[in-house]
């Protein structure tokens, strides 16, 4: 069978066979004109009773999925719309969705569709005691696939993956993964246009920075570069917010933060690790009197096309999602044709020179 069931699932035995049977269908395994099982091969191959099987055939046959016919079976239609060529998972974790990652899945999205290929989102939810709840991803590898895709750091979900025999390709993270079954890798390099930034730093001036944001030191998005500069490089974590992926709460704890920095306190230069963060600090800096850049110097990190509005056109390094999603669906989409070179490339941010360095 192309599909398991889990009775750990909160979905019903017939609710998850009459789907299995759906992605089956939809996604080529069985094609318009083929002949299902019959209900009792069903129901001996899934492991549940001929009422579950049944129940679920007759679902499909209401929703003109199949024909049952005397003496033949139940005979595939197939959807009257688009012919999925297969399906990818894209898996993701569930603790907070930022602008980034909702364009660049939308516009992934879009591409694979546009293609051909089904799309189907799977997320892995981190819980109280440490452990990670991967049962939405084990329901849905139990059904036909041909690649899946996780998204920044998700051992558990790759560990799944490499168990299940589905091939699947890692985004984000700073280290290939070695697991069976990994063919690819993309790394979400940060790092990439520091030396730049730190170029036009140093013709500046500027000997002393300070990396301000909730990024911890060891993920540092211009230590190497700012050293290589020979600028001294300091580190600040802001206390994140309660509400720690809304815009608003960065920039309201930025600007708390900053609103009572005087002149002699601040470096050189600051550079924050987000866009928010930066937009409230420069309004506290504003509110009290500190100019920019002519008392401190201001470098962000941001994402084109979702920049806040600062006053000024400040210096920044910024990834575009929606370009780099575009990249990424080619490699996807040439191991999805069959291309089986190892998928392994960078996506960098770019540099933009503004008026606050």
């Amino acid at each position: 069978m192309p599909f398991a069931v889990a009775r750990s699932s909160r979905a019903t035995l017939v609710e998850q066979v009459a789907e299995g049977l759906r992605r089956a269908i939809d996604s080529g395994f069985y094609k318009p004109g083929d002949v299902l099982p019959t209900t009792r091969g069903l129901a001996a191959a899934l492991g549940v009773s001929r009422i579950v099987t049944r129940a679920a055939v007759r679902e499909l046959a209401e929703a003109g999925l199949i024909n049952p016919k005397p003496s033949v079976g139940s005979v595939v239609l197939g959807r009257h719309g688009k012919l999925w060529r297969g399906n990818v998972i894209f898996v993701q974790r569930d603790d907070g969705r930022v602008w980034y990652v909702n364009v660049f899945t939308a516009a992934l999205r879009a591409r694979l569709v546009k293609a051909g290929w089904l799309f189907t989102e799977a997320a892995t939810v981190p819980e109280p005691d440490g452990t990670t709840d991967t049962s939405e991803l084990e329901l849905h590898i139990t059904h036909p696939a041909a690649l899946a895709v996780t998204m920044f750091d998700n051992p558990p979900a790759e560990k799944l993956l490499s168990r299940s025999g589905l091939p699947f390709v890692t985004l984000g993270k700073a280290d290939r993964c070695k697991l069976k079954g990994c063919v690819g890798h993309i790394d979400f390099d940060r790092t990439a246009a520091a030396p730049m930034l730190a170029a036009v730093a140093k013709r500046a001036g500027v000997r002393t920075a300070l990396e301000f944001g909730v990024r911890p030191k060891r993920k540092s998005d211009v230590s190497a570069a700012f050293a290589a500069a020979g600028i001294r490089l300091s580190h600040k974590i802001m206390r994140q917010p309660a509400l720690s992926m809304a815009p608003a709460s960065f920039w309201k704890a930025a600007r708390d933060e900053f609103s009572s920095w005087t002149k002699s306190a601040l470096p050189d230069l600051v550079y924050f690790t987000d866009d928010n963060i930066c937009a409230g600090a420069v309004a506290a800096f504003a509110a009290s009197g500190v100019r920019v850049p002519e008392d401190v110097r201001v470098a962000t990190w941001a994402n084109c096309g979702n920049e806040p509005p600062f006053g000024k056109d400040i210096d920044r390094m910024a990834l575009d999602p929606a370009a780099d999603a575009e990249l990424v669906a080619e490699a996807l989409l040439a191991r999805l044709e069959g291309d089986t070179r190892p998928i392994d490339f960078d996506v960098k941010p770019r540099f933009f020179k503004g008026y606050t360095i």
